[in-house]
């Protein structure tokens, strides 16, 4: 299958991360911190994710609907800890995403933490890793895959960390 890619600048957005009903606002406009509760402590999040898009075209026989290619980078997303003040940080730089293009569409990613200032598995072993889920709400612009519009919320996930 012969594909097209074309390459869109990234929207860069800011995050901010709650749990549940947390909010992620397109840069620019005012947000909220907020606090992911779990043990060994709260952690409260800030920063900046990256999201951006690559539009992907289908020249083959097949003629399959436009594509994009979205990566997540979370690499400026970072937390403090609310009882002991120590730094988190949060993993899943990079993660790339296929879907059909749409108009608009909803893409979750789970993403490790950490305490600490790099992404690293300690001592304590994997037990010290924690995760959340980021749900980005994207809106796209058909013709180009360009992102247009995004918002995103963050959660605790289904299973247990």
């Amino acid at each position: 299958m012969k594909t097209l890619r074309l390459s869109v600048t990234p929207v860069v957005l800011s995050l901010f991360a709650l749990v549940l009903s947390g909010l992620l606002w397109w840069a620019g406009t005012p947000a909220r911190a907020g606090i992911v509760t779990g043990q060994p402590e709260s952690v409260k999040f800030s920063g900046q994710a990256q999201v951006s898009s690559e539009l992907v075209l289908d020249t083959s026989k097949f003629n399959l609907p436009p594509a994009v290619i979205l990566t997540f980078d979370l690499s400026g997303v970072s937390g403090t800890g609310s009882s002991s003040g120590a730094k988190y940080v949060a993993g899943g730089n990079g993660t790339n995403v296929y879907r059909r293009l749409v108009s608009a569409d909803t893409v979750e990613i789970t993403f490790p933490f950490t305490r600490g200032t790099t992404m690293s598995v300690s001592s304590a072993g994997l037990a010290s890793v924690r995760s959340g889920v980021v749900s980005f709400a994207l809106s796209f612009d058909t013709n180009t895959g360009a992102i247009t519009k995004g918002t995103a919320s963050v959660a605790a996930p289904s299973f247990p960390n």
